[in-house]
């Protein structure tokens, strides 16, 4: 249609033309024989429009079709849908509607800072109190439909859905802690599916995976454990200097080193080789952690202390236990860590 509409004048006057020389044509042979021609013209330029025309309109379908790729062809419409699938996916016009379709859409300068202010204010209201935590999840959800596409975006939803679950169940929400644990899990889990080399990524889909584990069966929690030794290592080959990888590490290894009875004969039933640790292994994970923050992390040195009593090193473990003591309490974290240190420390202080 377009080409007719921009060649108007262009068929008025030829229309004009042949009226022309129909009135007149015993007047000359001569026209007669030009209009014979011309009309052959025609013919040939009605086809070749037909057939452009024909060849826009499928093209124009195949652009507009939804779908999960660049072209879609939808349902079946008859034998030719084989000759249609070739020309979308290899014929000559190939090259022309890639030029249309496939465009990168870039971030503006603006739209990169809007951005990074976000992310600012999200990372410094995490590290304050439940309330900062909170307001933090509910900039990220109101945000959400800007960064569809942005790893860094979904696992920082990713820990802030993780932190209020904590805060729930501190508060009694059970039910809401356990939604909450689930959604963060899928959250780092997209993070991973948009950027596989992401650090944080890795860490927050290994915090998550862990989490659950209170919901799931000895059989999972285990298959889990591996799970999450893998993206934590992944998460420290990454981003070697994060504390908190070496701490999730010390972690991983000091659980594995505390299964229970059950939990070990069970992993030794599902597993050609069931995970093992020690606690010398899980406080040197720990003690690297409190290397890159020092004497900053309460919940750390919480589990120095703890790997030190399980080693019989009850004055080491004293030591760190008060140095713990001294660290404000924040977070809920904090208030947890805050009660089992005051506990260790009436038991162990006399050694």
């Amino acid at each position: 249609m377009n080409f007719f509409r921009q060649n108007n004048a262009f068929f008025a006057s030829l229309g004009a033309g042949m009226v022309i020389g129909i009135m007149y044509w015993r007047m000359t042979q001569k026209i007669m024989r030009e209009l014979h021609s011309l009309s052959g013209v025609i013919a040939e330029l009605q086809t070749e429009v037909c057939q452009l025309k024909e060849k826009v309109d499928n093209a124009g379908r195949r652009r507009k079709s939804p779908g999960s790729g660049f072209f879609s062809l939808g349902a079946s419409s008859g034998d030719d849908d084989e000759e249609v699938y070739e020309e979308a996916y290899g014929g000559s016009d190939l090259e022309d509607l890639e030029e249309q379709i496939i465009i990168t859409p870039t971030q503006t300068e603006q739209e990169i800072e809007s951005r990074d202010e976000v992310f600012t204010e999200v990372d410094q209201l995490l590290e304050g109190t439940d309330e900062d935590k909170e307001k933090a999840f509910d900039i990220l959800q109101r945000n959400k439909s800007k960064y569809l596409t942005d790893a860094n975006f979904y696992w920082r939803l990713s820990k802030t859905t993780f932190q209020v679950s904590q805060i729930l169940g501190a508060r009694g929400d059970a039910e809401k802690k356990k939604e909450y644990v689930y959604t963060a899990k899928d959250l780092a889990q997209k993070a991973l599916d948009l950027d596989d080399q992401c650090a944080n990524a890795h860490k927050w889909f290994a915090i998550t995976i862990g989490s659950i584990g209170e919901y799931e069966g000895t059989q999972e929690k285990i298959k889990n454990g591996f799970i999450y030794k893998e993206h934590i290592g992944k998460a420290i080959s990454l981003k070697p200097k994060d504390p908190s990888n070496h701490y999730l590490l010390g972690r991983w290894c000091y659980s594995v080193y505390m299964l229970s009875w059950i939990e070990r004969k069970a992993a030794a039933a599902l597993f050609a080789t069931p995970p093992t640790s020690t606690a010398e292994e899980a406080v040197i994970h720990f003690l690297k952690a409190d290397e890159l923050n020092p004497g900053k992390w309460k919940e750390n040195i919480l589990f120095i202390a703890k790997c030190y009593i399980e080693m019989r090193q009850y004055q080491e473990a004293v030591k760190w236990l008060i140095k713990g003591q001294q660290i404000p309490t924040v977070s809920q974290d904090d208030k947890e860590s805050e009660i089992e240190i005051g506990t260790l420390l009436a038991k162990y202080r006399s050694y």
